[in-house]
């Protein structure tokens, strides 16, 4: 019976082991893909606010041109 309980015991310890290690193995993974998926949409904004700078600069040069024709009109 001692012997018995002994491997039983070391077989519950392999088990939880090898249960911890592929936990923190798989939750290593799911960090590194947050962080993939983070820097993405990082990239992804600046891409946006980039665009979004763009698009603002053409309508002040619009707004510009439009009041000079305007101004132009008057005199």
């Amino acid at each position: 019976m001692n012997g018995f309980l002994q491997v039983a015991i070391g077989v519950c310890l392999i088990i939880l082991c090898s249960g911890l290690v592929n936990w923190s193995i798989s939750h290593k993974r799911r960090n590194k893909r947050s962080e993939q998926e983070e820097d993405q949409i990082v990239k992804r904004l600046k891409r946006v606010e980039q665009r979004l700078t763009e698009v603002q600069d053409v309508m002040i040069a619009l707004s510009e041109k439009i009041d000079q024709i305007e101004a132009k009109e008057r005199s």
